[in-house]
């Protein structure tokens, strides 16, 4: 069997073969042409120079002999000897490179008279050496020197002349080799250009099947299982390959006709769970298109059941409050409410959201559930009710019970044993803890209904502070605890309640003692941020578990310490001061590492009184 790597084995090793050969016989041609070329202009050149040269040497004798005449004799006739030795050496190279007897017997004749020439021009010195040369040397010089020399300079150019002829020569005998290998090259070329065409055309024919395959592959990828690919006759691996593929195609025909059906079934029970579900829920796609809702988010939004098949998002909810929510772009505080009047009742929702993802990671969609919580915030707002009216119900009969042990502790009604007086200080104590209890949950209920009047003024940050911190410097130092502030006097005024606010910071300042060591540090810093200020409270102690941040701000969570005893607080310092910024405008958190400390952080949005 002749398989498919074969054909196109062939086929590549037919191009190859041809254009290597094409390669090869063109280089060899071009290669004797080169060798050939070379070898002629080399011996051609090196005559020419010679002759140029040997010419160039004999003007300078000449020039020197004319010095003779006119100067120094001696010094002239040095200069005609260095010419004569260039004059010979050029001549001697001109012999090396000479190829044709002509030539060889035209340097022996330039040879023959540049000898005589030589001893015609000694004579001429000789003759200036007597007295009385000098009038007679000019007649001997242009009479007998100066014939000679222009016979040599005649038979000098007569070898240039006949170097260049077989430069010229050489010329057209490579003009000819070039064409003529030219020809052969081009002959060559059109041979393995046919060759390869035949051989290209094999091939196309051979991997013709797999286009054919490839399409088919492609109607199969769009979901056309029952596409049937021709089987070819063909003995090779496309013939076996085309009958896999079909196999192939029927399992997964079989296979996605049993998922349809699976598909279907878990489509059927998801909408089922959503349906059952009586809180709002609607999931999304990645492109905000809905693709399903339940009958309570239909009746919460007012969409008709079933309308909402196929639209978006933007065309079903018209409420900006809840797109933010449902895209995704939800700025408030994860455990924020969002409120909606339906027939004449607020309705309270806690919004929780989960992302759709794939197996990279990527969003593939979003399932919002609208929990109802109205029900708690009901029983939420009645029981700050009951507190609140106990509270207040419990402060006169507190101020009559801390009024009597004052009575008693002054002895107003008679002498008090030490066992007695430590009796009622000790409930003297227990008295301010009830009255300091009442007062917050009195602060707190006010806060939470909002009757509790804000009082604005423009107040600088490092007042608020030094105010603040006055009543703790002493506790600061007895416990040996630094205390550092840097707010900076140059901040601008906050427009804020002065008596709340000061408040606040004491008590972020207050807890940062209360659980720091001594040795521990407590600093205290305001900066200007964007759109208005944030001051941090950081201290060294003890920190918080990771567990406890969650739920620090809410009203009676405690601390523990390292022994499992609560200091003395009740847990509503941190739920008043949440309630307080928030009141302004601000938002408060905390960062915090077991055994290195906490930092509390509020800000302080710019405005108006």
């Amino acid at each position: 069997m002749k398989g498919l790597r074969y054909k196109i084995a062939f086929g590549y090793m037919v191009v190859v073969l041809t254009g290597s050969a094409t390669s090869v016989f063109a280089v060899y041609n071009f290669s004797v042409v080169n060798q050939s070329v070379a070898s002629i202009l080399e011996e051609e050149f090196q005559i020419t120079l010679a002759a140029q040269n040997m010419v160039k040497h004999l003007e300078r004798q000449e020039n020197a002999q004319l010095s003779m005449i006119l100067d120094d004799p001696d010094l002239a006739y040095i200069q005609f000897s260095t010419n004569r030795v260039g004059f010979l050496g050029w001549h001697e190279k001109a012999r090396e490179y000479a190829t044709t007897g002509v030539d060889s017997a035209l340097l022996s004749v330039i040879e023959t008279k540049y000898r005589e020439y030589i001893k015609y021009a000694d004579s001429l010195y000789g003759l200036l050496q007597r007295p009385g040369g000098k009038a007679v040397a000019p007649t001997y010089k242009f009479g007998v020197v100066r014939p000679l020399a222009e016979s040599l300079k005649e038979d000098c150019f007569q070898v240039l002349e006949r170097s260049q002829d077989a430069i010229s020569r050489t010329q057209a005998k490579i003009e000819t080799a070039t064409r003529g290998a030219m020809v052969t090259v081009i002959v060559a070329s059109v041979v393995s250009i046919i060759l390869s065409f035949g051989a290209s055309i094999r091939s196309t024919r051979s991997l013709h099947p797999l286009e054919v395959l490839r399409n088919s592959v492609r109607r199969i990828g769009s979901g056309n299982l029952g596409e049937k690919i021709d089987v070819y006759s063909s003995d090779d691996e496309i013939g076996e390959l085309s009958m896999e593929f079909n196999k192939m195609t029927e399992r997964l025909r079989r296979y996605e006709e049993m998922n349809i059906h699976q598909l279907i079934a878990e489509k059927k029970k998801s909408e089922t769970i959503v349906a059952s579900i009586a809180d709002p829920m609607i999931v999304a796609d990645e492109h905000q298109q809905i693709l399903l809702m339940n009958g309570a988010a239909e009746e919460l939004f007012g969409v008709p059941p079933g309308s909402w098949n196929g639209k978006s998002l933007n065309a079903v909810v018209q409420d900006g409050r809840w797109m933010d929510l449902l895209l995704g772009r939800k700025t408030e505080r994860d455990d924020a409410l969002l409120t909606i009047e339906k027939g004449g009742k607020v309705m309270y929702y806690r919004p929780r959201q989960a992302m759709i993802t794939d197996e990279q990671g990527g969003t593939q969609g979003t399932v919002t559930q609208l929990q109802d919580v109205t029900r708690f915030k009901d029983l939420d707002r009645m029981k700050s009710e009951f507190v609140a009216t106990v509270s207040h119900e419990l402060r006169t009969p507190l101020t009559s019970l801390n009024m009597s042990v004052d009575i008693l502790l002054q002895e107003v009604l008679g002498a008090l044993t030490s066992r007695q007086q430590e009796l009622i200080a000790a409930a003297k104590d227990d008295v301010e803890r009830l009255r300091k209890l009442v007062h917050d949950l009195l602060e707190l209920s006010r806060l939470e209904s909002g009757r509790q009047e804000i009082v604005k003024e423009q107040v600088r940050m490092c007042d608020l502070v030094d105010e603040a911190l006055k009543p703790l410097q002493l506790q600061f130092r007895e416990k040996g605890i630094a205390l550092k502030v840097s707010v900076p006097d140059d901040l601008a005024a906050v427009p804020v309640d002065r008596r709340q606010f000061t408040w606040v910071i004491s008590n972020l300042a207050n807890n940062a003692l209360r659980f720091t060591d001594p040795g521990g540090t407590v600093t205290i810093t305001a900066t200007s941020d964007v759109g208005g200020m944030r001051i941090s409270v950081k201290d060294t102690g003890r920190g918080i578990a990771l567990g406890d941040l969650e739920s620090i701000f809410e009203k009676f969570v405690q601390v523990q310490n390292g022994e499992g005893t609560t200091p003395g607080s009740v847990g509503l310092g941190l739920a008043i001061a949440r309630s307080v910024v928030e009141a302004h405008g601000g938002t408060i958190w905390v960062e915090s590492k077991l055994n290195e400390g906490s930092t509390f952080t509020f800000t302080v949005p710019r405005g108006t009184t």
